[in-house]
């Protein structure tokens, strides 16, 4: 049981939980309207998906994994998981910067290409709650995997809450998903039950309202 929770653990890192939640609305059909379908994920071309998470790929996953590895051979963090919530601080600056200028690359770059807002507003959605997840760590640890897990969560309800038709199985993988990693968090003794439930629904929360409300962009 303690390996199942740890292959858990590493599967549903943080890092990837924004390329999951893509993945999860650009392949399983939905749609935004009955007539248009400005902000629908899945209806794009496949080459601007495979575009998309490439970006989001070197944004979200290397870029900040990579600087990780770079703070643990330096000496700033101990282990890749930041289990000391003293180390974290600066990780997640880190992390936050890159959201931020993934969002502004959207904005300056891609002003004049459609793309569905969902788009812009989730590495905007990132770098608000990673800044704010920053600070509260200051004072106390908070489950960055039960925040990864509320990024996917916001997201897909937001998406789901813009749409007239939506796949119900996106809700249902977004629940099952966040069950299995705050289950195995707290099996691993890694957080307290206050701990995952603070991570997630603060990440949720303000992911799910930035996306829901972002306008769309044209």
């Amino acid at each position: 049981m303690k390996l199942f929770a740890q292959i858990i653990s590493w599967v549903f890192l943080p890092l990837f939980m924004p390329i999951y939640a893509l993945l999860i609305l650009m392949y399983i059909p939905s749609r935004e309207d009955f007539l248009i379908n400005d902000n629908s994920l899945y209806f794009l071309q496949n080459q601007s998906k495979i575009a998309i998470l490439i970006i989001y790929f070197i944004f979200s996953i290397v870029a900040p994994g990579l600087t990780l590895l770079a703070l643990k051979n330096r000496g700033i963090v101990s282990t890749i998981d930041i289990d000391d919530r003293k180390e974290r601080l600066i990780p997640l600056l880190i992390t936050a910067a890159y959201c931020l200028i993934l969002y502004l690359f959207f904005i300056f770059k891609a002003s004049n290409a459609y793309m569905p807002k969902y788009i812009f507003a989730l590495p905007l959605a990132g770098f608000i709650t990673i800044s704010l997840f920053a600070w509260v760590n200051i004072y106390t640890k908070i489950s960055l995997h039960a925040c990864g897990t509320g990024i996917l969560t916001g997201l897909i309800f937001a998406y789901c809450a813009n749409s007239i038709y939506f796949n119900f199985s996106l809700l249902m993988i977004a629940i099952f998903v966040t069950g299995f990693v705050l289950s195995a968090r707290m099996y691993l003794n890694k957080h307290t039950l206050h701990q995952v439930l603070y991570g997630f629904v603060g990440s949720a929360l303000i992911v799910f309202f930035i996306n829901y409300f972002y306008p769309t962009v044209y």
